[in-house]
């Protein structure tokens, strides 16, 4: 009995064309010859002994994973595209070859590894991400597709008003730049190709190609080094910080209007906004690393904080000053008791005859609608009229009424030199040259 799935691929390729089989020889015998072990000695580079293999290199970032402040380091998916020339791999065919990726084990490659790497992945579904090409003259390139996580060290005296600077930089370990001579396919200071520059609390503002070098191990390697420019995007910032800040330090003002007397509802009002500006402030903090100098945010809180503060003293001292004021009016009427006990007399028979008459009052229709007016009156009154009331004859101690116009005042020039300053003079200090 004959075996059909074996003999299947001989009858397909029986039934193929002459001319496409040899073409399938061709090229096999082509690839074998040139990477034959006997004649192409995969481990030595090409120029061995000679000049500085020059190999180009070319960054297509497809898009940005994550920035973390914590950590101080970026995640950014890539494609990396290197090319060398390789006298070796000489052909005579008259195209390209292509190849997988798994082809790489056949040739010699650069040893180019990423000098601030913590961790890289690469893409190997459905098949390994990569390609190898072979040119007749001997151009050979190799891209793969990769994950990497770098350090980013990080300067975060302006956050959340911040710009950062990331570097991603590649290397040779084994050969010196006398060996190997690494180059950007775009030339040094052009743009780096990025696809996708959205990211939810940065922006990407620039990307440049850089060529360095670098003293480790035994000598002075070639280096590449792709940087990038980051602008914090103020949305988060201004949601999750500034505004619930803003609105802690309003409420506290709100003990002003609330009668001296009224000791535990200001009280309790003061204690309240100290108490969850202090949790608000930790429960940040908490996602930020524990830097030795202060940000810009710690500023923005330790100023608010002492807004909210200041709030529960400023009632100390209304406290305090009633106080005194009772105590000098006490003096004065303990030396004139009899002055006032006749003067008492007086008010008193004055509200015993006024009240009778108010009694009458109410007893008559006319009365009835002189206070219909005056609700309608008080229910009528203009913002204006409750503005004059609140800031000028109420009763409210002095200082009250000092704070009330004091305070938002000194908070709204505060936050006026808090973001010239942070804008104006440190914003922009990691741009490009």
């Amino acid at each position: 009995m004959v075996d059909v799935s074996f003999s299947f691929p001989l009858i397909i390729l029986a039934l193929l064309p002459k001319t496409l089989v040899a073409g399938y020889k061709e090229t096999a015998d082509e690839l074998q010859q040139i990477t034959n072990p006997e004649k192409y000695h995969k481990y030595l580079r090409p120029y061995h002994k000679g000049i500085p293999v020059n190999v180009t290199v070319g960054v297509t970032v497809i898009h940005f994973v994550a920035v973390r402040e914590m950590s101080e380091e970026f995640s950014l998916d890539l494609v990396i595209r290197q090319q060398w020339k390789d006298a070796r791999l000489n052909h005579s065919l008259n195209y390209t070859l292509t190849l997988p990726a798994n082809s790489k084990k056949l040739i010699w490659l650069p040893d180019t590894f990423f000098l601030n790497v913590r961790s890289a992945t690469i893409h190997d579904v459905i098949s390994e991400n990569g390609k190898v090409s072979i040119n007749p003259g001997g151009l050979v390139s190799y891209s793969a597709r990769i994950t990497i996580t770098a350090g980013c060290p990080m300067d975060l005296s302006d956050y959340p008003i911040d710009e950062q600077t990331c570097d991603l930089e590649l290397s040779s370990y084994a050969y010196t730049e006398n060996e190997l001579d690494y180059n950007w396919a775009v030339g040094s200071g052009d743009d780096i190709v990025v696809k996708d520059k959205n990211l939810a609390e940065l922006a990407l503002t620039q990307a440049k190609a850089i060529k360095d070098c670098e003293y480790y191990a035994d000598g002075t390697h070639s280096k590449l080094v792709a940087r990038f420019w980051f602008k914090r995007r103020l949305g988060y910032a201004f949601l999750q910080i500034y505004i619930p800040t803003i609105m802690l330090v309003v409420l506290s003002w709100l003990s002003f209007w609330i009668p001296e007397d009224s000791v535990p509802a200001r009280v309790a009002l003061g204690s309240t906004t100290v108490l969850s500006v202090v949790t608000f402030t930790g429960s940040f903090r908490s996602s930020l690393p524990k830097v030795s100098y202060i940000k810009a945010v710690d500023v923005y809180f330790i100023a608010s904080f002492t807004f909210v503060f200041a709030a529960v003293v400023e009632y100390v001292s209304v406290l305090l000053n009633t106080g005194l004021n009772r105590q000098r009016s006490n003096s004065g009427l303990y030396s004139s008791r009899n002055h006032v006990d006749v003067g008492n007399r007086k008010q008193t028979n004055e509200y015993k005859e006024e009240g009778e008459l108010h009694e009458v009052k109410v007893e008559s229709p006319a009365s009835e609608n002189v206070d219909l007016k005056k609700h309608r009156s008080v229910s009528a009154r203009t913002a204006k009229e409750y503005m004059q009331y609140a800031f000028v004859r109420n009763e409210a101690s002095s200082i009250d009424r000092v704070s009330r116009v004091l305070f938002p005042c000194c908070y709204a020039i505060f936050n006026l030199i808090y973001w010239i300053y942070y804008e104006l003079a440190s914003f922009g200090n990691h741009s490009p040259a």
